[in-house]
């Protein structure tokens, strides 16, 4: 069956904090790093803990302090901005939003200001019982986290009565100066995220190739101002004038998937504002892209070959009913669309390889909508394109023929936040990482590795490198890790929880992408224990899918 309209939209936030975490372009987005430009912190001194090449990113202590705050950075930290009712038709009541001012660049504030949209809904619960305000991040990069915050199922009913919930959308991304390339023309974001995910003749390289470089250009020519500050360093900088505008002495914080490593970012910038940070999908920022794209591809490779066994025992699989044949089946049929694309109910759209693609890998974070996805291929092996394209669009977040900017952001975020000098160019990609990734990753990994091209000609240099973050001096910070994740792997999860000095890792023994709110009451007391009370859960936990 096709979601409801509610799952719809409960589909949608979860996209929001799902894209791929790794790579920087094509198709796939296979998207998701680490970090860009400069900033300071309290003191004006320099962090060993602050992402690598990071400028001027000091540790701070306690910045809610009017003297602890840059003189040239105190009038963002003190501004008031004015809270009023949402424009938007979907805020719902109790829901006030504000723009507040950030600097462009935190190492130079004279270079001018840009903004970030927030949105906040009081505590539920009586005063008295109010924590402070919780911050969420769905991912991405380049999720929305208005929207994102401002769905119920996001949290526990418990914690919004304790919490204050706040969203926001980050620089560059939704409503917070917007970075645009190709969202606003949407004939040429069609045919970007159409591109052939897997080249294999000269001809489809060169196209490839092409479509990498217009998404470079057009970023260039439209948001070429604020492009370079865009990072993870910079975003966890904002949160920290956030935190201090909405009068909290220390930050608390709920982030899925690349949500994670903005948290980590933050704490590793200012160890001494951190309250209670929950990292629900874990990123590892010790790993270059390369590591990231192939861990990412074996996940979704295992979560495909699920698919495609529990697909083969269902009556009427599309794939047959032999498990061995099943996968070769699926990969086959959906490069066929390559040449010969399937038709869908809009007369002016099909489905091709890389839209087809697409959707199989949306299908793949929310392993309980696999039935709709049997009937889906079913009905396009039938020559109706339709129900794959509309998981395709939830993923691309095309919506009544219109994109939003989170691919725009996804990719150039993820440009600045880690270099992979294994992809500079298609030569090198085609004649040595294609057969590497391959060889680990047979079904996706060349898919993974033309995915970096994007980056390859970005016309911003990224500013960092991968290096562990450890926050000395923390509170003690969450670390979620599913076991069965194939957006940000299990080992992730472990590796960020023992680099963080006051790590701790609560296992949820599952399936999909993050885990809270995800079916698990172990897992949502243990969160809601942690978010409440500050109670860190004892170590080595693990929580199964409640029955």
């Amino acid at each position: 069956m096709n979601p409801s309209p509610t799952a719809r939209r409960a589909l949608a936030v979860v996209a929001a904090s799902l894209l791929l975490t790794t790579g920087c372009g094509g198709s796939s987005h296979a998207s998701q790093k680490p970090s860009t430009p400069g900033g300071r912190g309290a003191s004006g001194s320099a962090s060993a803990d602050a992402p690598t090449g990071a400028s001027a990113a000091p540790r701070s202590t306690t910045m809610s302090a009017a003297d602890a705050v840059p003189a040239d950075l105190q009038q963002f930290y003190s501004q008031q901005p004015k809270w009023a009712s949402c424009t938007s038709d979907s805020s719902g009541p109790g829901w006030t939003c504000a723009k507040i001012t950030v600097p462009l660049d935190y190492s130079d504030p004279a270079k001018g200001t840009t903004y970030i949209m927030a949105t906040r809904k009081a505590a539920t619960g009586p005063a008295s019982q109010r924590v402070g305000s919780l911050l969420l991040n769905p991912g991405g990069p380049g999720g929305a986290g208005i929207a994102y915050a401002q769905d119920p199922s996001v949290v526990t009913k418990n914690v919004a009565a304790h919490y204050d919930i706040v969203g926001f959308d980050p620089r560059g991304v939704g409503q917070s100066d917007p970075v645009r390339c190709l969202s606003d023309d949407t004939a040429a974001m069609d045919e970007f995220v159409s591109a052939d995910p897997m080249p294999r003749t000269d001809a489809q390289v060169a196209e490839v190739v092409k479509e990498s470089q217009a998404i470079g250009k057009a970023c260039e020519q439209k948001s070429g101002r604020i492009l370079p500050y865009i990072g993870t360093p910079n975003a966890a900088r904002d949160m920290d004038v956030l935190r201090a505008v909405l009068g909290d002495q220390k930050l608390y914080y709920l982030g899925k998937s690349y949500g994670t490593y903005l948290g980590a970012v933050y704490a590793g910038l200012f160890p001494q504002n951190t309250g209670r940070l929950v990292l629900d999908g874990a990123i590892d920022p010790t790993l270059t892209a390369k590591q990231m794209n192939i861990a990412q591809a074996q996940g979704f490779e295992k979560l495909i070959r699920e698919f495609a066994a529990d697909c083969v025992t269902q009556s009427g699989c599309p794939l047959g009913t032999d498990g061995n044949t099943a996968v070769d089946k699926l990969m086959t049929y959906l490069q066929s669309l390559q040449d010969h694309p399937v038709p869908t109910h809009d007369g002016n759209r099909t489905v091709n390889y890389g839209l087809g693609l697409t959707a199989v890998l949306q299908v793949m974070y929310v392993p309980q909508y696999w039935g709709d996805l049997r009937d889906a291929l079913s009905a396009a092996m039938n020559g109706d394109g339709t129900r794959l394209l509309q998981w395709a669009d939830l993923y691309n977040d095309r919506t009544n023929g219109t994109y939003d900017n989170q691919t725009d952001a996804n990719i150039a975020i993820n440009c600045l936040d880690r270099p992979d000098p294994d992809a500079e160019n298609a030569q090198q990609i085609e004649n040595k990482e294609v057969p590497d990734y391959k060889t680990q990753a047979p079904l996706l990994g060349e898919m993974l590795a033309w995915a970096d091209l994007s980056c390859a000609t970005w016309p911003v240099k990224p500013q960092t490198q991968p290096a562990p973050i450890t926050a000395p001096g923390s509170a003690p910070l969450l670390v979620v890790g599913t076991k069965d994740d194939p957006a940000t792997p299990y080992a992730w999860a472990q590796g960020l929880a023992k680099q963080l000095q006051n790590g701790h890792l609560l296992t949820f023994n599952g399936s999909g992408h993050t885990a809270y709110t995800r079916g698990s009451q172990c897992i949502d007391n243990a969160v809601d224990a942690y978010l409440l009370q500050g109670t860190v859960p004892p170590a080595g936990i693990t929580c199964d899918v409640s029955p």
